[in-house]
């Protein structure tokens, strides 16, 4: 019952929803390619089926049935490296998307254990996280420490840095840190995708020399349209991986809207309280995956709100 209850509640989390979504996006994009690759190679093949059959080579006719069972079941004996790369790639994004909310978590965390008058320290990343919550914060939070210590809060003058700021910013660390990262796995994974094009070519290669044995030494024919036909190829494959590299750094463009536009919600209200406005609060829509910790902040603003005001 108990592991019942937690599997349910698993189930219900909406940040782990978040995650375990992010993680699924990250093998989608490039589960997604990996088999346009092998759908472009299956009509390579079909190209390769009609130039020997019109040209009468004998053996033409068993290539394709041969193609299936020898290239199709070489790659089967791959699938478990393939399945084993695919949960690494859904670990990643799953632990991206963990570190991607992770300010979110620290401030959220804190003003829990403050309500709760536990110790808990808050020392953010100025490096990793994003810049203007994460200092903002601090500047808060020691605010309302002075304020606690007095036992009364009064409206506090902000600084000039963070005055004109009326929108979300946009975070140059924080987004190319992560959009490294999720280039590097991107590119990768476009390594894996070229390696399996050029096995597949191998093979229909080898097949060509078996069910064509002799027409490869006597016509030069065959031997320039396999030569040309595989160059061809490599730049559909190279449009492949390009596009594949782009899709992920589009995919790390969405990730980042994902957290700029909450972060300058946080970011204004915590301005806001300070500047006098006590009943204002954090209100997000549409991010569920932050709606748990944005309960937590506004319960903080709540009680220093009554305990202070």
């Amino acid at each position: 019952m108990k592991l019942k209850t937690a599997i349910t509640n698993r189930y219900n989390d909406e940040e782990f929803t978040f995650k375990i979504s992010t993680g699924f996006k990250f093998v989608f994009i490039t589960l997604s390619f990996t088999l346009s690759v092998l759908l472009f190679t299956y009509l390579f093949l079909k190209i390769n089926l009609v130039y020997f059959v019109a040209h009468g080579y004998p053996g033409a006719a068993d290539f394709q049935e041969a193609f299936v069972d020898f290239v199709y079941a070489s790659l089967v004996d791959e699938v478990p490296i393939l399945l084993g790369v695919m949960i690494f790639i859904f670990a990643l994004g799953f632990y991206l998307s963990s570190i991607m909310i992770r300010p979110f978590k620290e401030i959220s965390r804190y003003c829990e254990d403050r309500i709760n008058n536990k110790k808990f320290y808050y020392s953010p990343d100025y490096f990793s996280d994003l810049k203007l919550l994460t200092s903002f914060s601090v500047f808060f939070f020691s605010r309302i420490d002075e304020a606690d210590s007095r036992g009364k809060l009064e409206k506090i003058e902000i600084p000039q840095d963070y005055m004109g700021i009326h929108k979300p910013v946009f975070e140059t660390n924080f987004f190319f840190n992560y959009l490294f990262i999720i280039a590097i796995f991107g590119l990768l994974a476009s390594v894996g995708i070229f390696i399996i094009n050029n096995q597949l070519r191998e093979q229909i290669f080898i097949l060509s020399q078996k069910f064509l044995t002799g027409h490869l030494n006597t016509d030069k024919g065959v031997h320039y349209f396999l030569e040309e036909q595989f160059s061809a190829s490599d730049i559909a494959v190279y449009f492949f991986i390009i596009l594949h590299m782009l899709m992920y750094c589009l995919f790390g463009i969405h990730l980042y809207h994902k957290v700029s536009g909450p972060a300058f919600a946080v970011f204004a209200t915590m301005r806001s309280f300070l500047k006098g406005n006590y009943h204002n609060r954090v209100h997000l829509i549409g991010h569920y995956y932050l709606r748990n910790d944005c309960r937590k902040i506004n319960k903080y603003l709540e009680h220093v709100q009554k305990k202070l005001t």
